[in-house]
Protein backbone atom coordinates (compact mmCIF):
# COMPACT_ATOMS: atom_id res chain seq x y z
CA UNK A 1 0.00 0.00 0.00
CA UNK A 2 1.39 3.44 -1.07
CA UNK A 3 -0.71 6.88 0.89
CA UNK A 4 -0.29 9.55 -0.87
CA UNK A 5 -1.00 13.29 0.65
CA UNK A 6 -1.45 15.90 -2.04
CA UNK A 7 -2.28 19.56 -1.88
CA UNK A 8 -3.29 21.31 -5.02
CA UNK A 9 -2.68 24.73 -4.49
CA UNK A 10 -1.84 27.86 -6.18
CA UNK A 11 1.75 29.85 -5.21
CA UNK A 12 0.55 32.89 -3.04
CA UNK A 13 1.87 35.99 -4.65
CA UNK A 14 5.28 37.52 -2.90
CA UNK A 15 6.34 33.91 -2.03
CA UNK A 16 9.17 31.94 -3.92
CA UNK A 17 8.09 28.93 -5.84
CA UNK A 18 10.70 26.67 -4.65
CA UNK A 19 10.30 27.88 -0.77
CA UNK A 20 6.78 27.37 -1.45
CA UNK A 21 7.22 23.87 -2.55
CA UNK A 22 9.73 23.00 0.31
CA UNK A 23 7.15 24.13 2.80
CA UNK A 24 4.13 22.53 1.82
CA UNK A 25 5.77 19.32 1.03
CA UNK A 26 7.48 19.12 4.82
CA UNK A 27 3.62 20.04 6.22
CA UNK A 28 2.40 16.72 3.94
CA UNK A 29 5.78 14.56 5.06
CA UNK A 30 4.27 15.83 9.02
CA UNK A 31 1.06 15.40 8.71
CA UNK A 32 1.48 11.78 7.09
CA UNK A 33 4.03 11.03 9.71
CA UNK A 34 1.25 11.81 12.20
CA UNK A 35 -1.82 10.10 10.95
CA UNK A 36 -0.64 7.30 9.71
CA UNK A 37 2.46 6.39 11.91
CA UNK A 38 1.07 7.32 14.92
CA UNK A 39 4.06 9.81 15.59
CA UNK A 40 3.22 12.60 18.21
CA UNK A 41 4.29 16.41 17.76
CA UNK A 42 6.92 16.93 20.22
CA UNK A 43 8.88 14.13 18.00
CA UNK A 44 8.40 15.63 15.36
CA UNK A 45 9.62 19.39 16.84
CA UNK A 46 13.28 18.56 15.14
CA UNK A 47 12.85 16.35 12.51
CA UNK A 48 15.50 15.80 10.58
CA UNK A 49 15.79 14.77 6.81
CA UNK A 50 19.01 13.38 6.52
CA UNK A 51 20.57 11.68 2.91
CA UNK A 52 21.03 7.67 2.07
CA UNK A 53 22.27 6.20 -0.75
CA UNK A 54 22.94 8.21 -4.21
CA UNK A 55 21.70 10.43 -1.83
CA UNK A 56 18.19 10.05 -1.09
CA UNK A 57 16.14 11.91 1.82
CA UNK A 58 15.79 9.67 4.40
CA UNK A 59 14.20 10.19 8.22
CA UNK A 60 16.99 10.28 10.47
CA UNK A 61 15.38 8.98 13.59
CA UNK A 62 13.02 6.77 11.41
CA UNK A 63 14.74 4.63 9.24
CA UNK A 64 12.09 2.44 8.41
CA UNK A 65 9.53 4.74 7.19
CA UNK A 66 9.96 5.58 3.70
CA UNK A 67 8.67 8.36 2.29
CA UNK A 68 8.91 10.46 -1.09
CA UNK A 69 8.11 13.80 -1.98
CA UNK A 70 7.38 15.55 -5.31
CA UNK A 71 6.12 19.37 -6.39
CA UNK A 72 4.75 20.25 -9.88
CA UNK A 73 3.25 23.71 -11.02
CA UNK A 74 0.33 23.91 -9.10
CA UNK A 75 0.42 20.91 -6.56
CA UNK A 76 2.93 18.86 -4.76
CA UNK A 77 2.68 15.52 -3.24
CA UNK A 78 3.84 13.24 -0.22
CA UNK A 79 4.36 9.19 -0.57
CA UNK A 80 4.65 7.11 2.00
CA UNK A 81 5.34 2.82 2.35
CA UNK A 82 6.78 0.27 3.50
CA UNK A 83 9.31 -0.17 1.13
CA UNK A 84 11.88 1.60 -0.65
CA UNK A 85 9.44 4.21 -2.87
CA UNK A 86 9.33 6.85 -5.70
CA UNK A 87 6.53 9.14 -6.73
CA UNK A 88 6.40 11.63 -9.77
CA UNK A 89 3.61 14.25 -10.37
CA UNK A 90 3.79 16.73 -13.40
CA UNK A 91 1.22 18.65 -14.79
CA UNK A 92 0.66 18.29 -18.77
CA UNK A 93 2.53 21.48 -21.17
CA UNK A 94 4.15 21.98 -24.37
CA UNK A 95 8.05 20.21 -24.60
CA UNK A 96 10.54 20.03 -27.12
CA UNK A 97 10.97 16.98 -29.78
CA UNK A 98 14.58 16.63 -28.27
CA UNK A 99 14.17 15.47 -25.03
CA UNK A 100 12.52 12.69 -26.31
CA UNK A 101 15.73 10.88 -27.05
CA UNK A 102 17.11 12.14 -24.01
CA UNK A 103 14.07 10.24 -22.45
CA UNK A 104 12.57 7.48 -24.24
CA UNK A 105 13.96 4.19 -25.09
CA UNK A 106 13.97 3.44 -28.97
CA UNK A 107 10.49 0.86 -28.36
CA UNK A 108 8.96 4.19 -26.40
CA UNK A 109 10.09 6.81 -29.30
CA UNK A 110 8.20 3.89 -32.29
CA UNK A 111 5.34 4.22 -30.17
CA UNK A 112 4.98 7.94 -29.74
CA UNK A 113 6.06 8.82 -33.38
CA UNK A 114 3.00 6.25 -34.63
CA UNK A 115 0.13 8.35 -31.93
CA UNK A 116 -2.23 11.01 -33.16
CA UNK A 117 -0.13 14.57 -32.23
CA UNK A 118 -2.96 15.37 -29.53
CA UNK A 119 -2.20 12.07 -27.62
CA UNK A 120 1.54 12.66 -27.93
CA UNK A 121 1.96 15.17 -24.54
CA UNK A 122 0.10 12.39 -22.21
CA UNK A 123 2.22 9.93 -23.35
CA UNK A 124 5.26 11.70 -22.70
CA UNK A 125 4.30 12.77 -19.72
CA UNK A 126 3.23 9.02 -18.33
CA UNK A 127 6.54 7.97 -19.45
CA UNK A 128 8.57 10.76 -17.94
CA UNK A 129 6.52 10.31 -14.36
CA UNK A 130 7.53 6.54 -14.86
CA UNK A 131 10.82 7.05 -14.75
CA UNK A 132 11.44 9.49 -12.97
CA UNK A 133 9.22 7.74 -9.91
CA UNK A 134 12.02 4.70 -10.69
CA UNK A 135 14.68 6.97 -10.41
CA UNK A 136 13.58 8.44 -6.90
CA UNK A 137 13.04 5.17 -5.33
CA UNK A 138 16.64 3.79 -6.14
CA UNK A 139 17.59 7.13 -5.40
CA UNK A 140 19.77 8.20 -8.13
CA UNK A 141 17.04 10.76 -9.73
CA UNK A 142 17.11 11.70 -13.18
CA UNK A 143 20.94 11.39 -13.19
CA UNK A 144 20.68 7.65 -14.51
CA UNK A 145 20.46 7.23 -17.93
CA UNK A 146 16.75 7.60 -19.19
CA UNK A 147 16.38 6.15 -22.72
CA UNK A 148 17.73 2.77 -21.05
CA UNK A 149 14.87 1.97 -19.23
CA UNK A 150 11.68 0.87 -21.07
CA UNK A 151 8.16 0.96 -20.17
CA UNK A 152 5.00 -0.57 -21.65
CA UNK A 153 1.80 0.91 -21.00
CA UNK A 154 -1.65 -1.11 -21.01
CA UNK A 155 -4.96 -0.04 -20.21
CA UNK A 156 -5.90 -3.07 -18.02
CA UNK A 157 -2.56 -3.59 -15.90
CA UNK A 158 -0.05 -1.50 -14.32
CA UNK A 159 3.04 -0.16 -16.32
CA UNK A 160 5.35 -2.70 -17.36
CA UNK A 161 9.13 -1.64 -17.09
CA UNK A 162 12.29 -3.67 -18.73
CA UNK A 163 13.84 -3.45 -15.23
CA UNK A 164 12.84 -6.25 -12.75
CA UNK A 165 12.04 -6.26 -9.31
CA UNK A 166 9.91 -2.78 -9.02
CA UNK A 167 6.37 -2.01 -9.34
CA UNK A 168 4.24 0.57 -10.82
CA UNK A 169 1.55 2.65 -10.49
CA UNK A 170 -0.19 5.66 -12.40
CA UNK A 171 -2.83 7.55 -12.53
CA UNK A 172 -4.34 10.64 -14.47
CA UNK A 173 -5.24 13.57 -12.11
CA UNK A 174 -7.93 15.96 -12.53
CA UNK A 175 -6.51 19.38 -13.67
CA UNK A 176 -4.47 18.04 -16.31
CA UNK A 177 -1.40 15.76 -13.55
CA UNK A 178 -0.01 12.86 -14.62
CA UNK A 179 1.06 10.78 -11.35
CA UNK A 180 3.42 7.86 -11.27
CA UNK A 181 4.61 5.91 -8.21
CA UNK A 182 7.04 3.43 -8.02
CA UNK A 183 7.69 0.78 -5.21
CA UNK A 184 10.27 -1.76 -4.23
CA UNK A 185 9.01 -5.42 -4.84
CA UNK A 186 7.11 -6.82 -7.87
CA UNK A 187 4.17 -6.91 -5.96
CA UNK A 188 1.01 -4.87 -7.21
CA UNK A 189 -0.06 -2.80 -4.77
CA UNK A 190 -2.92 0.06 -4.27
CA UNK A 191 -2.77 3.48 -4.10
CA UNK A 192 -4.82 5.66 -1.46
CA UNK A 193 -5.18 9.91 -2.16
CA UNK A 194 -5.60 12.04 0.75
CA UNK A 195 -6.52 15.69 -0.77
CA UNK A 196 -5.50 18.03 2.32
CA UNK A 197 -5.33 21.82 2.69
Amino acid sequence: MIEIYLSENEIPEGVKKHEWEHQLGRKLLILGLKELYGIEEHELTDLQVTTGIHGKPCLKDFPQIHYNISHTDGMVICGFSDREIGVDVERMRPYGDGILRKVLSESENRFISGLPQKEREEYFFKIWTLKESYGKAVGCGIAMPLSQISFTLTEKENPLCSVPGYSFYQKRLSGGYIFSACREGDETFQVTFQPVF
